[in-house]
């Protein structure tokens, strides 16, 4: 009991909560470890220590030292969540008494080489509290790491090494040291904990990628990424100290799985191969940091992606939730390239009730919805009734068109039950739109008071000769000084009253120099041979060199449809090359009109790019999978028809 000689000069009942504090420091030089967990629940979780904890450091501190204490280990580590080494960021109060206290104490250096090494893996954590009170810390634990040969320390050094090393100066050296540990080391813990730890700080530097990867698979299969039981006999309230316990700093692996796909950067083949090794695993944790890293692959590179679609649905049953999520995530986001998994999706919805969460459709559903399964419509029918305010139905709805044809007498019908004004107008909008796609010339009826803005005339140009009795208030439009206005109102005379040179006069206006040029030219187009006047116009902006890409495009797309003639179409090879986004039209022009030889060099070139053509910053989605799909596919087309035409 030397150790806690002076304990009762000590006024303790004057100190918040220190009453207890002498029995249980007795208690606790006894060897009993009920009182260890005692003083853990009197210390306050992530606040300023109490008075008492800075009386009681100096007998807690001498009670390591003893070497005959049977939980010298244990009382270090309480002496370092007292002294915050969970909270490396509070530096004012009492508990930066403690720190300076512990600091100023010294001895950390000794429990580092000590005997025990439950006591040299608690000083490494004690560290924390005090590395901004003493001189090169993390020097002294980079040259402790070296020489230690305990696994479990050395991970505590090594982790300690980063909350130390990764400030100030010493930000640069700590992501070196951390990959040449993470590249040489021969314990695989320490190796994928060095792996983790440099993925976590900014701009890690070059490490070797293929021992990164070994590591990786390695530490997937001996499960070292599993979160370990929780500590239940340290419970609280000092909570932040038990999840360090537990946890420690480990921010799991799927940002290693995405350094090391980063350096294999376009290869499609060498990504598709981790992730299919990591899918083939019988580790949750794997296989959904796979799926994770799959769909932004699937977003970003052109691939032969059947066999991984293949494989997340059949995740979408395995006993694991997460990865059940994580399958349906990926699906929900590269568009056209999940549709063979459709049938696994729907599987999924059988006895799914209810078909929304939150206010959304629920991912099965929305993914079904998304690709016009037409499975879906009856349980969009129902949500009509049910839910009818679940946000994208109606989009989803009028995305089938006509085919939704349908579900006419339901959207009337809770059209009808809707009062119209301002509060409703959203809703109203909505149902009115997926209503013109499903049964536009039952729609008219709705639209008689329309306002006749731009939305309004795109309503009445869906529903056609059914708005007539309209066409007169359109005709006051095509005056209008507002170009969107007038070229809507120009489309709507066409659709509405065949009107077409009313149209036309209209298109007439923005043709050249306009940056409402491809509106129109698209408006001409729509009118067919009886827009034949307009053809040399049209010719020369094809054949302009100051005529921007996108106008030359849509005016040799124009002449094709309204003169038959497919020539003009051999000259878009420049725009081609110019303009990435203008490809999707372009082939799909090549492929109308029959021009497989000339599209078939530029299509070859663009199967050959591992990029998709509309990959940007923002991310892709769900639609730009799908347009650079479409591309790619008639891309396809164009040389497969060209060798069957040569062939023959």
């Amino acid at each position: 009991m030397a150790a806690l000689a002076g304990l009762h000069d000590i006024d303790w009942s004057s100190l918040e909560q220190g009453s207890a504090v002498p029995r249980l420091l007795s208690g606790l030089a006894g060897g009993d470890p009920t009182t260890l967990r005692d003083l853990y629940r009197l210390a306050p979780d992530g606040e300023d220590v109490r008075q008492w904890v800075v009386s009681a450091l100096p007998f807690l501190l001498d009670l390591v030292t003893d070497p005959a204490q049977p939980l010298r280990g244990e009382i270090l580590r309480l002496v370092g969540d007292l002294a915050g080494a969970d909270r490396t960021w509070q530096m004012a109060g009492r508990t930066l008494s403690a720190k300076r206290l512990l600091a100023e104490r010294g001895g950390l250096s000794d429990l580092l080489v000590d005997e025990d090494p439950v006591v040299r893996e608690a000083a490494a954590y004690t560290v924390r509290a005090v590395y901004r009170l003493i001189t090169n810390p993390t020097g002294d634990l980079w040259e402790r790491f070296a020489e230690e040969p305990d696994p479990g320390v050395r991970l505590m050094l090594l982790r300690t090494s980063v909350i130390t090393g990764a400030v100030g100066g010493g930000y640069e050296l700590t992501k070196v040291w951390l990959a040449s540990v993470a590249d040489t080391d021969d314990d695989l813990r320490v190796r994928i904990s060095a792996l983790t730890e440099m993925m976590a700080l900014y701009n890690p530097p070059p490490f070797d990628t293929g021992r990164a990867r070994q590591t990786l698979l390695a530490a997937y299969r001996e499960g070292l990424n599993r979160e370990p039981e929780p500590v239940g006999e340290i419970a609280g309230p000092l909570l932040a100290g038990a999840r360090m316990a537990t946890r420690q700093w480990t921010p799991g692996y799927h940002q290693v799985v995405g350094a090391v796909r980063a350096g294999y950067r376009d290869d499609v083949t060498a990504h598709l191969e981790l992730l299919h090794e990591m899918l083939d695993m019988d580790a949750w944790d794997a296989r959904q940091d796979a799926l994770h890293e799959a769909r932004s692959l699937v977003q970003r590179l052109r691939g032969p992606y059947g066999q991984l679609v293949d494989r997340a649905a059949d995740l979408l049953f395995d006993k694991d939730a997460q990865v059940r999520a994580a399958a349906l995530r990926l699906l929900q986001g590269i568009g056209e390239v999940a549709r063979p998994a459709a049938d696994a999706v729907w599987e999924t919805l059988s006895g799914a009730k209810p078909y929304i969460h939150q206010g959304e459709l629920i991912p099965a559903l929305d993914i079904l919805a998304r690709l016009g399964d037409p499975r879906v419509l009856p349980i969009l029918e129902r949500l009509l009734d049910d839910a009818p305010h679940t946000r994208d139905l109606h989009r989803y709805i009028a995305g089938y068109g006509v085919r939704a044809r349908g579900l006419g007498r339901t959207l009337r019908r809770v059209l009808r039950s809707v009062k119209q004004d301002w509060s409703t107008e959203i809703y109203r909008a909505g149902l009115l739109d997926a209503l013109i796609a499903a049964v536009p010339q039952e729609a008219a009826d709705y639209l008689v008071a329309e306002p006749l803005d731009v939305t309004g005339l795109a309503r009445l140009t869906l529903t056609g000769r059914a708005s007539l009795s309209r066409a007169a208030e359109i005709r006051t439009l095509l005056s209008s000084e507002e170009p969107d206005l007038a070229l809507a109102a120009a489309r709507a005379i066409w659709f509405v009253a065949g009107d077409a040179e009313a149209a036309a006069t209209v298109y007439d206006r923005y043709l050249a120099g306009s940056p409402h040029a491809v509106a129109a030219i698209d408006g001409l187009a729509e009118l067919n041979s009886r827009a034949l006047g307009r053809a040399g116009v049209l010719n020369r902006l094809v054949k302009g060199r100051s005529t921007r890409g996108d106008v030359a495009a849509a005016a040799a797309g124009a002449l094709w449809r309204i003169t038959g003639n497919p020539s003009s179409v051999r000259k878009l090879g420049p725009v081609w090359e110019a303009s990435p986004h203008l490809r999707p039209g372009i082939a799909r022009l090549w492929v109308e009109t029959g021009m497989l030889a000339y599209g078939s060099r530029f299509a070859k070139a663009e199967l050959a790019i591992p990029l998709r053509h509309n990959l940007s910053n923002l991310g892709q989605g769900f639609d730009e999978v799908n347009e650079d799909e479409r591309l790619l596919a008639d891309c396809r087309r164009i040389l497969t028809e060209k060798s069957h035409f040569y062939s023959r």
